[in-house]
């Protein structure tokens, strides 16, 4: 009985534990090319609010054209890219 429960406690934590990523990518072409457009892009924890915040904070008055998010089904970890750009 004792590793019967033992092995059901580990499968599920492997189950839970080991979820394929799901990745999602959306790019926008603000139409601005060359030497004068500046380009910033940086990775972002979207668990913490804080962090979050404060990467959105930090280009604020930039255009937002890039977002990649890389979570798994059990949100145990969740990052992004983000890029900002704006004209010099």
């Amino acid at each position: 009985m004792k590793k019967l429960l033992t092995v059901t406690l580990l499968s599920s934590v492997i189950i839970a534990g080991c979820q394929p990523a799901n990745i999602t990518a959306v790019k926008w072409d603000t139409g601005e090319k060359g030497a004068n457009v500046q380009t910033r892009c940086e990775r972002v924890d979207m668990r913490d609010r804080s962090e979050m915040q404060s990467s959105f904070a930090r280009y604020d008055g930039w255009k937002l054209i890039y977002i990649s998010e890389y979570t798994t089904g059990n949100k145990s970890g969740t990052d992004a890219a983000i890029c900002f750009e704006r004209l010099k």
